[in-house]
């Protein structure tokens, strides 16, 4: 990857004197930014400029480190060929018409990646911005000379997008505004080769990027992105926003980057659950990114940080306390010798409390030089229960303006982050951001923002070791694949054969037998006893309920008969009805197993009952996974806590039901035909958990 981002010399095939064409802007890019040989590639023109231009990448000197391509996309594949042979080790093509056009350019596309799997040299793009790296002030991209000139500048943040026009006007938007700072910006476009896993990878182990935020409309593979993110981590922190999350942006992303986005719920949970954080829009993933560049993750001496506020109005306290509240942390209870400390700079009428209004102090001391934030915020960072503070002042406003300086040197004295809420005219809050950018303090012109930005920071965890560990499973305690075999015969297996595979793999079912007959029906239910359940058996039917197949609380032999022929002449001939005895529990739960076309194999597990369709409290992982792991995802459930036992009832047996998640992810993975597993519901009974109703889909050969 070094050479994409380190090249000693670089090609440009398709560059030419036109100014109107992407490959004039790559080069003049290029010549503005690189200090290393450029050579340009265009049989029409034999110079341009003051630089000879070559009529093949074959006719250029010596072996570039290397190319970046701008021509049409039915002429790509042949000229990425020649850089292969040519020996240069990396290629960005910057050009579209591939796969997101379908047709001709996907033909195109599929030879670019034939291509990438017959050599050692790798292809970034197609249908992409390239790179830009505000360190070394370097520009890969086609991006305008005019619109980054001059407002390049280095930070902790790498981006990486995968929309190319986005990049482009997103970086100039915020580099115009002089308060954010970028290490590297990479457009990806549609991966052929390059992805984002690739970049995490390469990112993680860069010594000059501290935080890392991404823009995707599809993972190429989640599992390794995660991965990847567990062994390479570091306290590295890593903001994602995704695309595609509606039906609508699905069909969008397909057009965009011929992406599939996936089901947003399994990747909302599985990137929680790794300790990746997911922005809703664009502007709060720079946000974050930019506080997390400044404010590293830290241990913490409690599971919630105690948050101190400084402000000069009281109002702006107390909604700031209602904001950190809605995030679930109250603001801390400074000690008795932090209120001593304050109540020396404030009138006697005026008791020191968090939030602290500074403003009665500032009144009583006006025109004594004293400098009442610096007096305060030395206070409140001493104290042990404050793990950060929440500063809000006026900028441009000399009476209440804060010292950033010694704000900077108190933050690393008691090593606490300060958080600042800043008003006032826009020239002089962005001219307060810039200065505070400098000293590595964090400032907002949005108080919701501000908190936001602050909880997310003090939260953070170091997840790289817990959580998304695979351990290594005992082989033995999954021998049971080796008795299943499944059917060949249709795609939805019935619930009576579903769960016969269910017990075969080790899980609880309940007792049920099928019967074609009413005698057989009798003789079912006299060995169980009532009361019983009876469903109908119709062939390529998953909701029964809807379909009027299910008949519960059946108590004696008139209700049982007429039920049942009640079921079979809403069934075809020969269609089975299923007896099941009927179970009563405290709590119901549904478990899953899908195969997601975006994301893979992941099981699911949430509240059933009158929950399922209420709250719809669900949760996923991939699979497979761990007891540990599935045990964590049980309890991250909204309303898990029920699960902990409620009015007098005894708790669920967290650890069982953790065994049955990882059964789940074990059984699909081993049957590659198997699509989905639905349990719903799992009765959590006296005598223990036992599966209800299940059904197993296949996809047809």
């Amino acid at each position: 990857m070094e050479f994409f981002f380190h090249p000693k010399s670089i090609v440009i095939v398709g560059a030419t004197p036109n100014k109107s064409k992407g490959g004039y802007a790559i080069l003049q890019n290029l010549q503005n930014t690189f200090q290393g040989p450029i050579y340009p590639v265009n049989p029409r023109y034999k110079s341009i400029g003051n630089l000879v231009c070559y009529p093949s990448v074959y006719d250029v000197p010596g072996k570039p480190d290397l190319a970046i391509l701008f021509i049409p996309a039915n002429q790509t594949p042949d000229a990425a060929k020649a850089c292969v042979a040519k020996g240069i080790p990396g290629v960005i093509i910057e050009s579209g018409g591939f796969s997101e056009i379908g047709g001709d350019g996907e033909i195109s596309q599929t030879r670019l990646s034939m291509l990438t799997g017959q050599t050692d040299t790798r292809i970034w793009g197609p249908n992409c911005m390239g790179l830009v790296d505000g360190k070394n002030g370097f520009v890969f991209s086609f991006t305008d000379p005019l619109s980054l000139s001059g407002l390049l500048e280095p930070g902790p943040v790498s981006l990486v997008v995968q929309s190319g026009m986005l990049s482009a006007g997103f970086i100039v938007d915020l580099l115009s505004h002089k308060i954010s700072g970028f290490n590297k910006v990479c457009s990806i476009g549609n991966r052929v080769d390059i992805n984002e896993c690739d970049l995490l990878e390469y990112l993680l182990q860069d010594n000059d990027t501290r935080v890392i935020g991404f823009y995707l409309e599809s993972f190429v593979n989640l599992k390794r992105f995660i991965e990847i993110y567990r062994l390479h981590r570091r306290a590295k922190p890593v903001v994602i926003l995704k695309g595609g999350k509606s039906e609508t942006g699905r069909q969008a992303a397909m057009s965009h980057t011929a992406s599939m986005a996936g089901n947003h719920h399994i990747l909302a949970d599985v990137l929680g659950q790794a300790g990746i954080l997911e922005a809703r829009d664009f502007h709060q993933m720079v946000d974050l990114c930019r506080t997390l560049g400044m404010v590293l993750p830290r241990p913490h001496k409690s599971e919630q940080p105690g948050i101190a506020i400084l402000t000069f109005s009281g109002a702006s306290g107390i909604v700031a306390a209602d904001f950190l509240d809605g995030f679930g942390i109250k603001v801390a209870e400074l000690d008795r010798a932090t209120t001593v400390k304050l109540s020396t700079i404030f009138p006697a009428w005026m008791p020191p409390a968090n939030p602290v209004d500074l403003w009665p102090a500032m009144e009583q001391h006006s025109g004594q030089g004293l400098d009442i934030y610096s007096l305060a915020l030395d206070a409140v960072l001493a104290d042990t229960g404050v793990d950060a503070c929440m500063v809000h002042t006026f900028a441009g406003f000399s009476r209440v303006r804060l010292n950033l300086s010694n704000t900077a040197e108190l933050s690393r004295k008691w090593g606490k982050p300060v958080f600042i809420w800043a008003l006032g005219e826009r020239d002089e809050i962005l001219n307060f951001q810039v200065e505070a950018r400098k000293l590595g303090i964090p400032v907002y012109h949005e108080l919701y923002r501000a908190t936001e930005c602050m909880v997310t920071a003090l939260k953070l965890e170091d997840t790289s070791t817990h959580w998304m560990d695979m351990e290594a499973e005992d082989s033995s305690n999954f021998a049971w694949t080796e008795e299943i075999i499944l059917p060949e015969d249709g795609a939805i297996l019935d619930e009576h054969v579903s769960k016969k595979i269910l017990m075969k793999a080790g899980l609880p079912t309940v007792e049920e037998h099928p019967a074609l007959s009413v005698a057989a029906c009798l003789e079912a239910t006299a060995r169980m006893g009532y009361p019983v359940i009876l469903k109908g058996l119709q062939p390529g039917c998953i909701h029964k309920t809807e379909a009027g197949l299910v008949r519960a609380d059946l108590h004696d032999k008139p209700q049982l008969i007429a039920a049942f022929h009640e079921l079979k002449n809403r069934m075809p001939p020969g269609s089975a009805v299923l007896i099941q005895r009927q179970i009563k529990g405290t709590l119901e739960l549904i478990m899953g197993y899908m195969r997601d076309p975006q994301h893979g194999p992941c099981v699911m597990v949430g509240l059933g009952g009158i929950f399922a369709e209420t709250v719809k409290d669900t949760a996923f992982a991939l699979a497979p996974l761990t007891v540990q792991k599935a045990a964590s995802l049980i309890g991250s459930l909204k309303y898990g806590h029920l699960l902990n036992g409620f009015r007098g009832h005894p708790p669920a047996p967290i650890e069982v039901l953790a065994r049955y998640l990882v059964i789940l992810g074990r059984l699909g993975n081993a049957f590659p035909s198997i699509r989905e597993i639905d349990i719903n519901p799992l009765i959590l009974s006296e005598s223990g958990p036992v599966i209800v109703d299940a059904t197993i889909i296949q996809d047809r050969p």
